[in-house]
């Protein structure tokens, strides 16, 4: 598996970004999962407190939505995930 992110400001700048391959074969809703992970320490790490996620992944957004009622694993990994979203202001 493989996954990237890019990490731009408000104009279009790219201020960093990030990507990894694994030596795995997992279903894409975990690729995905293991993607948000990643973007969020690295806006974390870049000490970027004003942030706005974006991904193309319908399914990972829904669970982000409706954080705290899915009692799947995958469910539960998106919330402890999101738990670290609070360290954010969205706009």
């Amino acid at each position: 598996m493989g996954y990237g992110m890019i990490v731009r400001d408000a104009d279009g700048f790219v201020l960093g970004g990030s990507g990894s391959f694994k030596e795995t074969v997992i279903d894409i809703e975990w690729v995905e999962l293991i993607a948000f992970e990643e973007s969020v320490k690295v806006a974390g790490d870049l000490n970027i407190s004003k942030a706005v996620f974006e991904s193309d992944c319908a399914s990972l957004v829904n669970k982000i939505k409706k954080r705290g009622m899915d009692i799947t694993i995958l469910g539960q990994c998106m919330d402890k995930a999101c738990m670290k979203l609070d360290n954010f202001i969205f706009g």
